[in-house]
């Protein structure tokens, strides 16, 4: 293992932002830490870093203990390099001067240090740019630079604190496929913190899930895309139509929404009656033409609302008990006319109430 986190936690000023976590990292893999703003990613990953203390807990790095009650390994002596936000470069050195500062730091021979920046200049796409100020530099190309200096020192561990989130949309898009192929090209361990879920998924093997503080959940995109274990990760995971039923059928995962039986995945391990929540991917509720479904997972609604998005229109629906349900369809539907949906049982999650 790289890295070993176990039972690290974090208070400012009495206030806990980080309950104990416990993760490991393996040599080469990459793991995204996704959530929203003020849970704790950064946090973390500034206390792996050691830019943080910790309160309890223990920090291993490739074998070795760097932080633990009192033993305490500064930064600088970590086999590892950090990727901020905001790029962080030296304003006045030049692209190739940036790159050679932690090498000369370490006081690698001139041999070493060209091969490196050769290396790293067209692995990143740096031709025709050695030479320039960082403020001669696009957005893009500066953010290249940032990780062409933390990886110029070859570190076992890279950390990378949403690197992207500066740039606009379509260069964070060509980015994040770059980044991911460069990390795989590279094969570094990486922990990448982001609250961008397609970030997270172009670049991770796994995605650690932390919300208030705490794990919600911790796995490949795959299984939190197809199993989020909570109502809040199946909205991260693009679940956005919550809906309130009561259970009918436990053991067939069958609930009554608005009178109509649905069938559904169920999350919990529990057996529970009474009232659940239903998440639905808008992908995967469709308008019945009497060809495809389940005749369980039929259910009669309102058109509301049809907003064009280009390439096709979002519909949104009303139950009989007025619970919206946004869907996508190829052409507008008019406003109070009444269709049949169907509800795929594959991506819809039920949960016990309450649940978050």
């Amino acid at each position: 293992m790289i890295v070993r986190v176990k039972d690290v936690s974090k208070s400012f000023q009495g206030q806990q932002v980080l309950k104990p976590i416990t993760f490991d990292l393996a040599e080469g893999e990459r793991i995204c830490i996704l959530g929203p703003s003020g849970c704790g990613k950064s946090t973390l990953l500034q206390m792996i870093a050691g830019l943080l203390r910790i309160d309890s807990g223990e920090v291993e790095m490739a074998g070795v203990t760097v932080e633990r009650g009192r033993h305490f390994i500064p930064p600088e002596n970590r086999p590892v390099n950090m990727v901020f936000q905001d790029y962080a470069l030296w304003p006045h050195m030049t692209v190739k001067q940036n790159m050679e500062y932690g090498m000369k730091r370490r006081k690698l021979d001139s041999k070493e240090r060209e091969r490196r920046i050769d290396q790293l200049r067209s692995l990143l796409k740096l031709d025709g740019l050695l030479d320039r100020l960082p403020s001669q530099l696009s957005g893009g190309q500066q953010q290249r630079v940032g990780i062409a200096r933390a990886l110029a020192t070859e570190p076992k561990l890279l950390l990378m604190d949403e690197p992207l989130s500066n740039l606009d949309v379509k260069l964070r898009t060509d980015m994040r496929g770059e980044l991911a192929r460069l990390l795989g090209e590279l094969s570094i361990a990486c922990l990448y913190v982001t609250h961008d879920r397609m970030e997270a998924f172009t670049i991770a093997h796994r995605i650690l899930v932390l919300r208030d503080g705490m794990i919600d959940q911790f796995g490949t995109p795959s299984e939190l895309f197809e199993r989020p274990a909570s109502p809040w990760v199946a909205q991260l995971m693009g679940y956005h139509n919550r809906l309130e039923a009561s259970l009918a059928d436990h053991g067939k995962n069958v609930a009554l929404l608005a009178g109509s039986p649905i069938t559904g995945q169920w999350t919990g391990k529990e057996s529970v009656t009474g009232p659940v929540v239903l998440m639905v991917h808008p992908e995967s509720v469709s308008i019945h033409n009497g060809k495809v479904g389940d005749a369980n997972n039929l259910l009669k609604v309102t058109v509301v609302q049809t907003v064009y998005e280009g390439t096709r229109w979002r519909v949104i629906v009303e139950t009989a008990d007025q619970q919206p349900i946004h869907l996508f369809h190829h052409k507008s539907l008019e406003p109070g006319s009444e269709v049949t949906v169907w509800l795929s049982p594959k991506q819809t999650m039920l949960y016990a109430r309450g649940g978050q």
